[in-house]
């Protein structure tokens, strides 16, 4: 028979033998993105390439917005002195994500390019629901937002602030829901933010502002 009031007794810690057979697991969590301050050049060269946008490119999109156009990357200029050094560093952060695509891949045999990127004419009640890219990395970038999250949301009767919100969303390894808000004013333009393509967000929409926001997004894949 056990003597339970003695049991915590018996036991004061674990042997050091099999201390050695003891493995900390840690689960591996979200790799997480990089947020990025573009400077002046950067974005003179972004509005020069919205103002001259090409074709219409809303119907490939998952987007309940009217206007979306393709951009060029004239002599992957962007891709190069921007996107590029940004993949770079995210891997050195986080490891190499095209580890993780569902294909055989070799960093040495392997390299990036930039598939499309599109520019976002979003208007007030429009909205992106909840999605996720093609390709390895994928990239938003806010060129106008013109309001303030604080003001859309002061008159919210609801818990839910999300009006004019960007939303990443995920799990942790309890299957627990989370959100990363990115609650959207003047201070967010010129602002870009790189990510796994897989990483699932969801733009809500914005209320009493007939102005646009403007935004440009973009997929990375895998050239091999």
């Amino acid at each position: 028979m056990i003597d339970y009031l003695n049991y915590g007794k018996q036991v004061q810690s674990i042997p050091k033998e099999p201390q050695s057979k003891i493995k900390i697991c840690i689960p591996q969590s979200s790799h997480g993105w990089l947020e990025y301050k573009l400077n002046q050049t950067e974005l003179n060269y972004l509005w020069s390439c919205v103002n001259h946008k090409e074709n219409e490119y809303t119907q490939y999109l998952v987007g309940n917005i009217d206007s979306s156009f393709l951009l060029e990357d004239k002599n992957n200029w962007f891709f190069n002195n921007t996107i590029t050094p940004l993949i770079n560093h995210y891997e050195n952060t986080f490891g190499y994500q095209a580890q993780k695509v569902p294909i055989f891949t070799d960093k040495d045999e392997v390299e990036f390019h930039m598939l499309n990127w599109w520019v976002n004419y979003q208007k007030q009640y429009e909205f992106n629901p909840l999605h996720k890219h093609d390709g390895v990395y994928s990239f938003v970038i806010w060129l106008k937002i013109p309001y303030e999250w604080e003001e859309q949301n002061k008159d919210n009767k609801s818990r839910a602030r999300d009006k004019g919100t960007f939303s990443f969303q995920y799990t942790n390894m309890f299957g627990e829901l989370l959100n990363t808000d990115y609650k959207l004013g003047k201070k967010h333009e010129g602002t870009m933010l790189l990510f796994p393509s897989r990483l699932n967000h969801e733009v809500h929409p914005f209320y009493n502002c007939e102005e646009e926001r403007i935004s440009i997004s973009g997929n990375i894949l895998l050239k091999i």
